[in-house]
């Protein structure tokens, strides 16, 4: 393994701006699924989307590279045909690699042609299972590993379809405005659907912590591991008071009044939880490339 910064750096980054394409690209369609209508805003989605999967591909191949530095001991070994060799024929990420990258070209494609939500939610799903052997969760072995990759494979989707939903919510409720109750019955679907999400979010993320930590949790609390771990949970929470507050506070107000003030808070709150999200994607990368206290 390297232990050049920049092979780390490189790693956090580009799994922070992929984990970020990717949960728009499958939470976005995602969202339109059961949140019809309000066409003009389906549009800039798709818009939206043709400029992320570009985006998704060359984070998702510097991420790869980064890997490969990270196991050879640096970019500069990369370039030995020998170690391209033994990366791919000989290594569990292998053949995982080469998955992933097809999945990626795939997704390039399909984003160029006409809309079609349902093939890049798809391919973006894909990508979530294939990306579980490419961290922590891949580290187990026979039924303990598979339990650990299918926990993970649930938290992340979860976590993906909620965060990925929230930009097509905003451009949703920003195109309400003229007329706001427009938009009541696409954030209350959306509502009960995040909900299902959290559920499976914490549910799978208390299975992923015990894996990972184990007997060590006592550790946990003083290792860097922990301090990640600690930030994305406090900054989840911070989301979810806002998603509280949008579903029971502001959005019965908006249904019983229609007032353009009540939009604008929800437009306000909507676009908070989504930075909050970034920041969240963003402990997600350090914890990927963080090790658990042994």
């Amino acid at each position: 393994m390297s232990s050049d910064p920049l092979v780390t750096d490189a790693l956090l980054l580009t799994r922070w701006a992929h984990f970020t394409c990717l949960a728009l690209l499958f939470g976005a369609p995602l969202f339109w699924l059961f949140a019809p209508g309000i066409f003009r805003a389906r549009q800039q989605t798709w818009r939206m989307l043709r400029f992320a999967a570009p985006l998704a591909v060359l984070s998702g191949v510097g991420w790869l590279w980064a890997i490969f530095a990270n196991i050879v001991g640096g970019f500069e070994a990369t370039l030995d045909p020998e170690n391209l060799s033994l990366f791919f024929l000989q290594t569990p990420f292998g053949v995982t690699a080469a998955a992933r990258l097809l999945l990626l070209a795939a997704l390039l494609v399909v984003a160029r042609t006409k809309p079609r939500f349902a093939a890049v939610m798809v391919l973006a799903a894909l990508l979530i299972v294939d990306q579980a052997w490419l961290g922590h969760a891949a580290e187990g072995s026979g039924a303990h590993g598979a339990l650990m990759i299918g926990v993970y494979i649930v938290h992340v989707g979860a976590a993906f379809a909620w965060l990925g939903g929230l930009p097509p919510l905003l451009l949703a409720m920003r195109e309400a405005r003229p007329e706001p109750r427009r938009c009541v019955e696409a954030l209350r679907r959306f509502s009960i659907a995040a909900l299902v999400f959290v559920v499976l979010i914490v549910a799978s993320g208390a299975g992923n912590a015990a894996f990972h930590v184990g007997a060590a949790f006592a550790k946990l609390p003083h290792s860097a591991y922990g301090a990640a771990l600690a930030a994305k949970a406090a900054l989840t929470c911070a989301m979810l008071a806002l998603a509280g507050f949008n579903r029971f506070v502001a959005l019965p107000r908006l249904r019983a009044t229609g007032e353009s003030r009540t939009l604008t808070l929800l437009v306000r709150s909507i676009a908070l939880e989504c930075a909050l999200g970034l920041g969240v994607l963003a402990a997600a990368a350090v914890l990927g490339v963080t090790p658990p206290p042994q």
